[in-house]
């Protein structure tokens, strides 16, 4: 490595000039005092900045600019940035997502790049397999998960990343319900007259009750922290972005 160079390097100056004859000058031996002396401060300096640069590197989280379907249409969002809040509060209300799966796709995709680093900056060895909320929108993990209490700690100290982990279960939930009234439109789009009309609104009366549970959401996590999501135990696909 460059810093152990430098310094095998300043400790082979430091020992020739140890070793340089005593009838040496004063005004000399001040001179290489003084070399000794600007070698060290430059190999100091030098390891310092190399330091510097890879402790920043370590703390940058993943970060990427995605084009989200939002309510002012299609807009480049920074996830982290977007789920970070100014200190002093927003001066105007941002973009709101819509549940369309080309946002929950970048989402999950950003979690699966965020949660390796998130895993092992705050040395939890493994993700957990399951992430829910309740209807309260608190996470809910798996009974046997060994690290829950280090993983809630770690989330409520990023909260760009459990924001970003909630969003893609509320979105994901919302496209889902949605997608079940498909084909009640497509059908009553087709009726030919009030009759049909009236018996395709009798086939889908269920779309309208007021206690229709809603899809059970999950997030599921590799080991390693890649995500995916399902409903009622079943895997989503997301098409590629």
């Amino acid at each position: 490595m460059q810093p152990a160079s430098l310094w095998s390097a300043a400790v082979s100056a430091i020992s020739s000039r140890t070793a340089a004859p005593r009838t040496e000058s004063a005004a000399a031996a001040s001179i290489a005092a003084s070399a000794n002396l600007a070698d060290r401060s430059s190999i100091s300096q030098s390891a310092r900045d190399l330091l510097a640069a890879e402790t920043t590197a370590a703390a940058s989280p993943v970060s990427s600019s995605v084009v989200f379907d939002t309510n002012q249409g299609a807009v480049t969002l920074d996830i982290d940035a977007y789920f970070q809040p100014p200190a002093g509060g927003f001066t105007e209300l941002p973009p709101l997502m819509m549940p369309s799966a080309s946002n929950i796709k970048a989402l999950t995709d950003h979690v699966s790049a965020r949660m390796p680093d998130f895993l092992a900056r705050n040395g939890i060895p493994e993700a957990p397999a399951s992430v829910s909320y309740d209807r309260y929108g608190e996470l809910q993990l798996p009974a046997d998960y060994p690290y829950a209490q280090e993983f809630k700690a770690a989330l409520a100290d990023d909260p760009a990343l459990a924001r970003s982990m909630q969003t893609a279960a509320a979105l994901s939930s919302v496209h889902v319900e949605m997608q079940k009234s498909i084909p009640f439109h497509e059908e009553y789009s087709a009726a030919s007259s009030a009759a049909d009309a009236a018996k395709v609104v009798a086939k889908y009366a269920w779309l309208f009750a007021d206690n229709r549970p809603s899809a059970s959401i999950t997030l599921n996590f590799s080991a390693d922290g890649k995500l995916t999501v399902s409903a009622d135990g079943e895997a989503i696909s997301w098409p590629a972005a």
